[in-house]
């Protein structure tokens, strides 16, 4: 399972701030820095970066079953080192769950490489997202991990957009009928910035870190999995009242969140965000279609340049593999 490739190398003129699309045979480092995955996922995972024309690289002890974590931490780490000091333009994560965030003080001592890799992942990765776009001002992609490569989810349409988005086929998407939250939404603009965020327990997480988000003068992207609408106008609370998000973002559009259903079967997570929305003093979108849902989770770049249209009917244009 442990490739060793050599060859794939960055454009030596490629600007600081942009992403190196990839080309046939490219090399991608697959890591697990958070929890385990089965097998058979990763297998998957394998088998479509290799139909793409990829050439997959995973060490050899990728899952090595820790009580938590997919490997230890020292393991983890390593993994991780490789992948950033390798030949390889993307690095890949096997999947979410726990334990990303425990990398980023051993990342601080590191120098940063010469060009950026493209760090692709979702959900717990937030926490690496955070690291890359605030310290070492990189882009990041926050997209399906390997896991969720698999069969099953072979026909759901962000698939193909993505494989088009790492190989310079599409850098450009606009989602529309974000749905506002707030007059401040609904009020006809245009909102020019970049994009931060991620999974809102690991945005939380963040409080009081060296990786702390830093939404000011920025378009906030939030998503979740298995929060009740409590826990959610808790987590919102708090950030409003530690001062991140009461006046700094440009906005804030609120993607996905799901698995979190009352016990009566009714879903309150809605009303925790338009209470957030009504007291903030910038515009607040739902309806993004990325995060935790099954189906369909696309991918949105952090830290290149996108443009809000606010409205009735809101727009995010997205630009992919760009500079800031």
């Amino acid at each position: 399972m442990l490739c060793t490739i050599k060859g794939a190398s960055y454009n030596k003129h490629m600007k600081k701030n942009a992403w190196s699309f990839v080309h046939k045979h490219d090399v991608v480092d697959i890591i697990a820095p958070a929890s385990q995955s089965p097998i058979d996922r990763l297998e998957d995972g394998i088998r479509w970066v290799e139909k793409t024309g990829l050439t997959p690289r995973v060490p050899l002890d990728i899952i090595k079953t820790d009580v938590f974590f997919a490997s230890p931490l020292e393991t983890q780490l390593r993994h991780l080192k490789e992948a950033l000091y390798s030949d390889s333009k993307i690095i890949w994560c096997l999947r979410g769950g726990y334990g990303s965030m425990r990398l980023i003080p051993y990342l601080l001592k590191l120098k940063p490489p010469k060009n950026p890799k493209l760090l692709i992942g979702f959900s717990d990765i937030t926490s690496l997202h955070l690291f890359f776009n605030q310290h070492w001002k990189w882009p990041t992609l926050h997209a399906r991990t390997i896991s969720q490569m698999h069969p099953d989810l072979a026909s759901t349409p962000d698939r193909k957009f993505l494989q088009d988005i790492i190989f310079g086929k599409k850098t450009e998407k606009t989602f529309k009928r974000l749905v506002p939250l707030n007059e401040m939404a609904r009020k006809e603009r245009l909102i020019k910035g970049t994009i931060t965020g991620g999974n809102l327990r690991i945005i939380q997480s963040s409080l009081g870190t060296s990786w702390q988000v830093d939404p000011k003068g920025k378009i906030l992207f939030i998503e979740d999995v298995g929060e009740r609408g409590y826990s959610v106008d808790r987590m919102l609370e708090q950030m409003f009242q530690a001062k991140l998000i009461d006046k700094g973002p440009k906005a804030i559009i609120f993607g996905d969140f799901t698995e979190g259903l009352e016990k009566n079967g009714k879903d309150l997570t809605m009303v925790a965000m338009k209470r957030f929305a009504e007291r903030v003093p910038y515009p607040v979108f739902s309806g993004l279609k990325a995060g935790h849902d099954a189906v369909t989770n696309y991918p949105i770049p952090f830290n290149t340049s996108c443009e809000l249209i606010t409205g009735k009917a809101g727009q995010l244009r997205c630009t992919y593999g760009g500079i800031i």
